[in-house]
């Protein structure tokens, strides 16, 4: 990317006019040029000037020098600015051409409102004066801008249309650094997500792994999928997904695992919804989705957090619709993973708090997870019973608040049998991360994270099959089986499922209705034997 900028500047200083002073004196500038003496050019400039300060020449030299020194910060980038006005008044020809340059050297020192206001005078011609490569890349720095002064519209507006300007040439990639998170936007309507989708289409450059257009491909991808599926729009959903899977599988992985692995779920969990011709499960689990909407800890912190102040929170609904979405992508690729086994579930909304966690000291993290038995008011027989009637329980809570800079997990995978005292029977319990984000980088709002938390009590079941056991194996891939071929967190679970656990029983004693022991206590029998 540096070396596309110092194409850029260096471009632009070879299409300005020279004019004016005695040869003798435009050579010297000329040689002070070639061989990268800025400082000498530009005090050359300024003798030049203090001769005759309307002098083309003499400010064309004072700015081509001052753009090549901007990179120092300093007074440069102003000089350049500077220069570049005074420039244009004399040579009106090269306004595109200087406040490009200009835009370059403010962009060193991030004055990004002086950038953007340089729109109307460089965006109308740009592309026919500096080529399409240079193009691409003001259109990039001047989203960047936008960006930065929070003006996220704006910098997709102004993306949207300098990449259909360009669109299917290759110079369009110049466009697409470090703008991946304008995609992140929760605002953006579905008909927007739909135009870029439209025109992302003609931009994947599939010989080109390093396209810089990828992460933003990659996120308006992933959610307008979101979008079609919270609507019930499978088929929708399944062909937007197929633009990048599984064909751009190595295009995505170039820049993040996690995305990579939301995506190929979500393109198997469609790939299998939208299939023509559907088999009966062969087995049907229930999960319940208990949702306790507040954290209340009554002041009842461990003294290292108390200095952070009240943690309590409440449940965003959109935190647990991403939940609910992302248990539908688990759902139905674990589905086709499994060969038939599928989850039902459903959703019990309680009034109920937390008004206790445990607490563990990581070292690099906190880990405060609900007291399930803290639950006030308590929970009513109803919703006992309808836990007691399942496989697995989510316990949908808020978390804790997250102090700045603090890291704090809430979620978790385990065993349980709250409520059940009477017929004490254990079943797959989930807690929820419910203060992460989709597009953090956490996977606990990522379909991924059942499949986590899952595992956590899978490899308890399956412990003498022959895979890592120390915890989150799937972070250490040098410990990996021979046989397994992929290299993120997805690509172990769905290997371990399909070479290890399958091949076994077939997910035989995947279920907990009725058990009356865990998988972790079999496990600890049977190692003791």
């Amino acid at each position: 990317m540096n070396q596309m900028r110092c194409f850029l500047v260096c471009y632009l200083i070879s299409i300005f006019s020279l004019e004016a002073v005695d040869n003798s004196t435009r050579d010297l500038g000329e040689k002070y040029l070639n061989k990268h003496d800025y400082i000498a050019a530009f005090q050359l400039a300024e003798s030049i000037l203090k001769a005759d300060p309307k002098d083309p020449y003499g400010w064309s030299l004072r700015l081509n020098s001052s753009s090549q020194l901007a990179y120092k910060k300093a007074n440069w980038p102003n000089e350049c600015y500077q220069s570049a006005i005074t420039y244009v008044s004399l040579v009106p020809e090269e306004e595109t051409s200087s406040y490009t340059t200009a835009i370059w050297c403010l962009n060193h020192i991030k004055k990004d409102s002086l950038m953007v206001s340089l729109i109307p005078k460089v965006i109308p011609k740009a592309q026919e004066k500096i080529g399409n490569g240079n193009y691409g890349l003001l259109v990039n720095v001047l989203a960047v801008a936008y960006m930065r002064l929070n003006e996220r519209q704006k910098a997709r507006e102004l993306l949207y249309d300098g990449l259909s300007r360009l669109s299917g040439k290759e110079e369009a990639m110049n466009i697409g650094y470090n703008v991946g998170e304008l995609f992140y936007d929760s605002d953006i309507s579905l008909n927007e997500r739909e135009k870029w989708h439209e025109l992302f289409q003609n931009n994947l450059f599939k010989g080109k792994l390093s396209n810089p257009l990828i992460p933003s491909i990659t996120w308006n991808t992933s959610l307008l999928v979101d979008e079609y599926v919270k609507i019930g729009k499978y088929n929708y959903a399944f062909d937007t997904i197929s633009m990048l899977y599984p064909e751009m599988d190595q295009h995505v992985s170039t820049y993040w695992n996690f995305i990579r692995d939301q995506l190929l779920i979500k393109y198997k969990a469609l790939a299998f919804r939208t299939k023509k011709l559907k088999e009966v499960p062969r087995r049907t689990l229930k999960m319940v989705f208990l949702v306790v909407p507040k954290t209340r800890l009554q002041n009842n912190l461990p003294s290292k957090l108390k200095d952070f102040g009240s943690l309590d929170t409440d449940l965003k609904e959109k935190d647990l619709e991403d939940l609910l979405l992302s248990f539908i992508y688990f759902r139905d690729s674990f589905e086709d993973l499994s060969k038939g086994i599928h989850w039902d579930y459903e959703v019990i909304h309680t009034n109920s708090e937390i008004t206790t966690t445990t607490f563990r000291d990581e070292s690099f993290r906190y880990v405060m997870q609900p007291s399930i038995e803290s639950i006030n008011p308590t929970l009513s027989s109803e919703i006992l019973q309808k836990i007691i009637d399942s496989d697995g329980v989510i316990v949908v809570w808020p978390g804790t608040n997250q102090p700045q800079g603090v890291l704090i997990t809430n979620g978790g995978g385990t065993e349980w049998n709250y409520g059940t005292s009477s017929s004490p029977e254990v079943r797959l319990t989930i807690l929820s991360d419910s203060n992460k984000t989709i597009v953090s980088g956490n996977h606990a709002n990522h379909p991924i994270f059942i499949y986590h938390e899952l595992f956590h009590v899978l490899e308890w079941a399956y412990h003498k099959s022959n895979f890592p056991k120390k915890d989150h194996p799937y972070i250490r891939r040098k410990e990996w089986p021979r046989d397994y071929d992929g290299n993120t967190e997805w690509d172990f679970y769905s290997e371990t499922f399909q070479k290890r656990m399958m091949k076994e029983d077939m997910f035989e004693r995947l279920y907990w209705q009725g058990r009356k022991e865990g998988f972790y206590g079999i496990k600890v029998k049977e190692e003791k034997k």
